[in-house]
């Protein structure tokens, strides 16, 4: 018996050694990483010092990156469709991810690996992000993309002002009309905006329409064959509501002369109270603005009678992606893994003053607004309500054009509708649908 038991246990010892050899003797993996941000950008020196950290407590992967800028995903797309480019995982708006890398088929479904245990929390991966970001470009209950950076879009503005005037935060359409009078009367521009800026000018279309009619609506009217949904009068509701901005002295008229970043370098200089853009502007404006500026944010405010809440908030997400062909899957989720760690995710903040997806982690003070707007989240949408993503070419030909044209007071709120809708019916028509 004694004899039987030593045997035994010779074996198991014999099988941990080998197993440990295994261990020791892994091959080496190269993770090739194409990412969106310029080797000295802020972010990218936080993927730097995460990659270091990540090689050194794993020997033998190493990750090469190559810092493309902002046309990474338009390079990896080229690169992977060639097939002489191998390209393990990569990052860049999740937004565009999803309509062009994802939609093509490329990446890697994700689900079981983020119901492994975060590397530095005891719970699956998934329950570290915050309310919606994980969900918002799945597909067939599968998720493909793992979102690590978080921009909101609210109106920004300086504390200072609206104590100096007397203003509480609007929370209706209405009081923002109202503390446009007041803010007007005080001798400041109200809101900052841009004049020829699509994807700017889209945000006020976007919350208007979210509002009324609540997330996805958009997206529906978007891609609607018949162009009919353009002709709902929240549409045209939406379009005087735009209109009046301008007729009501909430944007100045000198505004339709700036070309980016003129308008919000008003608010910098103190001669504009706020702007709806995303929370990188505070980022932007860090050293334009005087050290005792006090950024503030607001959701866009509810709209009376609407089915939309302030509590969907409009995301902007930056993300990464693995390659469904990668060699390496395993390594390539676990530097993913990593760049979740409430170390890492900190890092992001502190030192890029950016929001981050991990809900354990307190953004930096001056976007406290955003973070308090995610975690609350009861819905999130992406750019221009997912169209960005799905319908892209429409977007840039179709729903940009008419909507800046309605912006710089080209054509009527009436115009906008009947536009939309026509030119919907015919682009659809010579575009179908799969």
């Amino acid at each position: 018996m004694k004899k039987a038991l030593l045997i035994t246990v010779l074996a198991s010892v014999l099988v941990m050694a080998l197993g440990f050899g295994m261990a020791s003797a892994q091959e080496p993996v190269t993770l090739v990483y194409w990412s969106m941000w310029n080797e000295t950008e802020g972010q990218a020196r936080v993927l730097q010092a995460a990659i270091a950290s990540f090689e050194a407590a794993n020997p033998n992967v190493t990750i090469d990156a190559v810092w493309n800028g902002r046309q990474n995903q338009t390079l990896v797309r080229t690169a992977i469709s060639g097939g002489n480019q191998v390209i393990d995982l990569m990052d860049q708006d999740a937004d565009q991810i999803a309509g062009g890398l994802m939609r093509e088929g490329f990446a890697l479904p994700l689900n079981d690996y983020l119901a492994q245990p975060a590397e530095d929390h005891e719970e699956p991966l998934m329950d570290v992000f915050l309310p919606g970001t994980l969900q918002m470009f799945s597909l067939d209950d599968q998720i493909y993309q793992l979102p690590y950076i978080y921009n909101t879009v609210q109106f920004w503005y300086d504390k200072r002002v609206f104590e100096e005037v007397g203003l509480a935060v609007p929370q209706t359409w209405d009081e923002l009309l109202a503390a446009c009078t007041t803010l007007n009367d005080a001798g400041y521009a109200p809101i900052a905006a841009e004049g020829n800026e699509p994807g700017y000018a889209a945000f006020y279309l976007t919350e208007l329409l979210a509002r009324t009619k609540g997330p996805g609506w958009l997206q529906q009217a978007a891609a609607d064959p018949t162009g009919e949904m353009w002709r709902d009068p929240a549409v045209l509701d939406a379009a005087q509501r735009t209109r009046a901005l301008w007729d009501n002295g909430c944007i100045p008229p000198e505004t339709l002369g700036y070309v980016w970043p003129q308008g919000q370098n008003t608010l910098a200089f103190g001669t504009a109270a706020m702007e709806l853009v995303g929370s990188w502007l505070p980022v932007e404006l860090q050293n334009a603005t005087d050290p005792e500026f006090q950024w503030g944010g607001f959701s866009f405010p509810a709209i009376e009678g609407g089915v939309g809440s302030t509590t969907d908030v409009y995301a902007l997400l930056l993300a990464f992606m693995i390659n469904k062909d990668t060699a390496h899957p395993d390594e390539a989720f676990a530097f993913l893994r990593h760049l979740m760690t409430d170390a890492v995710q900190q890092q992001f903040t502190d030192e890029s003053l950016v929001g981050v997806t991990n809900k354990y982690i307190q953004w930096n003070p001056i976007i406290a607004d955003a973070l308090a707007a995610a975690s609350a989240a009861t819905s999130t949408y992406g750019d221009v309500d997912g169209v960005a993503s799905l319908y892209s070419e429409y977007l840039n030909t179709i729903l940009y054009p008419n909507y800046v044209s309605l912006w710089q007071a080209a054509i009527t709120p009436e115009d906008f509708v009947e536009t939309m809708a026509t030119q919907s019916a015919q682009y659809w028509a010579d575009h179908p649908q799969s």
